[in-house]
């Protein structure tokens, strides 16, 4: 009777185990290395999560204090002051130095123990699930594999919780961008996998 019910628990917790071995199933929709022309500093990744859609920037770069820059000057011209989602855009992009200065002192901190590496590595997630949207930045190890690049951990450095406005257009003007697409086709772009998100 004993080995009976443990089988009977077993078998009404199989979905859930097969549920939670499938969490964070990732599906890459389209890449492209940013900036278009080299030297590239990363690359920009379309994806789905589950039932996120997800704009992963990757970042490798020996500027990233330059790279970094270009994002809040790409910011603040999206998204002037006094325009719905500016507040948020300041938001993201006063994280974005602090997680800058961070990836940048852990760099400092590697040199002085005798790691030599010239490229500093960040990663920037825009996240769209329901019923809620953020940016996460972390500190990735990053590794280059034929052309892409591939994520072997990540360090979460800060997750902002943005509005859902902000984060989908954002999340369109930077495919737009990276994939060199116009408005309408980039909106095509996410509007298939926006069911839910």
């Amino acid at each position: 009777m004993k080995k009976f019910l443990v089988f009977l628990m077993i078998c009404l917790l199989l979905p859930e185990l097969s549920v939670a071995a499938q969490g964070d199933k990732e599906v890459l929709i389209r890449r492209a290395p940013v900036p278009a022309d080299p030297p590239y500093q990363g690359e920009v990744r379309l994806l789905r999560r589950d039932s996120a859609l997800v704009v992963q920037t990757l970042l490798n770069s020996k500027v990233m204090q330059r790279v970094v820059g270009a994002i809040q000057k790409k910011e603040l011209q999206n998204w002037p002051q006094g325009r719905e989602g500016s507040i948020d855009s300041r938001r993201y992009s006063e994280e974005l130095v602090l997680a800058f200065q961070t990836v940048r002192d852990r760099a400092k901190e590697r040199q002085k123990a005798g790691e030599r590496g010239r490229h500093l590595q960040l990663m920037i997630e825009f996240v769209l699930e329901e019923p809620r949207g953020y940016v996460a930045l972390y500190l990735p190890t990053l590794t280059q594999e034929d052309d892409r690049l591939v994520v072997q951990k990540k360090e979460l450095l800060k997750k902002l919780p943005l509005s859902r406005d902000y984060l989908r257009k954002d999340m369109q003007l930077i495919i737009q961008d990276s994939f060199q697409l116009e408005p309408d086709k980039a909106i095509e772009l996410l509007q298939p996998m926006a069911g839910g998100a």
